[in-house]
């Protein structure tokens, strides 16, 4: 039986006088990898935001997290997840090697070295280990920040877009690693690419027009193609 990781009932979002996200409902369990589908402007990333903190605007009936209701401010939910923007330029003038000791220190983490070395040498990262974040094109800073979070190993992490700017080689090492993390904890993430679904996610969560329309699990291995009929048959 899957263990509950996050649950969410009755979550509404606006901006100013427009309605965002209508009464949201959904659970993640833990080790499990969960893809938030919908088109462009259908409220995914205003999602993200208010999970983690920085968009205010919301009423909420229920969020309970490892068994604990809390709020999205809560101190525990913090320490427990880490997300990925697909547009950051936060810390533009820090390197990754004192960003990713900053972070650590914050959440009061142990550094996995050999870890964090396997990451850094997935994604083809090493030679821009002391460069500004500033210096670095948009799949760096990307891989920047997804080295960090997974390096965290932390029950939850969202990503908003992951794979958006990756070259090949590191969109693979990129699958290849949410798939392992799974021994960790979980993934929610933001997606309109069919492959990253296919390759990486247990359950789909569909967003339309503000409402979480359906939810789907997946078992076994999906095909793009089959994610296409899915998606046409949500009329996304």
């Amino acid at each position: 039986m899957n263990e509950l990781l996050l649950k969410v009932v009755g979550l509404s979002i606006w901006y100013d006088r427009k309605n965002i996200i209508e009464n949201a409902e959904f659970t993640i369990n833990k080790n499990e990898i969960v893809a938030l589908v919908g088109i462009n402007g259908s409220g995914k990333t205003t999602l993200i935001n208010t999970l983690v903190g920085i968009h205010f605007k919301y009423s909420l009936e229920t969020l309970i997290f490892n068994n604990r209701k809390i709020s999205f401010d809560d101190i525990n939910f913090k320490l427990n997840r880490i997300a990925v923007f697909s547009q950051d330029d936060s810390f533009r003038y820090w390197s990754f090697m004192k960003y990713i000791k900053f972070v650590f220190e914050t959440y009061n983490i142990n550094m996995d070295s050999e870890y964090i070395d396997y990451l850094i040498d997935g994604f083809n990262f090493r030679e821009y280990i002391n460069y500004m974040r500033k210096d670095l094109s948009m799949g760096n800073k990307k891989k920047f920040a997804l080295i960090v979070a997974f390096g965290l190993r932390l029950p939850f992490l969202i990503f908003d877009e992951p794979v958006d700017g990756l070259d090949f080689g590191s969109t693979a090492f990129l699958y290849r690693i949410i798939k392992e993390y799974k021994s960790f904890g979980s993934i929610l993430m933001s997606t309109h690419i069919a492959e990253s679904i296919s390759e990486a996610c247990d359950k789909l969560i569909f967003l339309n027009e503000g409402k979480i329309t359906s939810k789907i699990s997946i078992q076994g291995k999906i095909s793009t193609s089959d994610i296409f009929n899915l998606v046409k048959e949500k009329n996304l």
